[in-house]
């Protein structure tokens, strides 16, 4: 099972590998980042019933607050 400490990672990785999108070739990329969050998003809660699908998405958007609430 996963815990805090690695959805906050893996989250502060999204952030730091999301395209800009500002060519077409990067919103291929984009479209492809998007869904590899939305599939990790999947899986965390698969393996998590607490886990916040929305949160952790959120969280992956660069300059989010990626520290989970205690």
């Amino acid at each position: 099972m996963f815990s805090k400490r690695h959805y906050e990672t893996i989250a502060r990785v999204m952030q730091d590998t999301k395209p800009d999108g500002t060519f077409t070739t990067n919103q291929i990329r984009l479209d492809q980042w998007a869904h590899i969050r939305d599939m990790l998003a999947r899986a965390f809660a698969r393996d998590n019933g607490q886990f916040k699908q929305n949160r952790f998405v959120a969280a992956c958007e660069p300059g989010a607050n990626v520290r989970a609430r205690s």
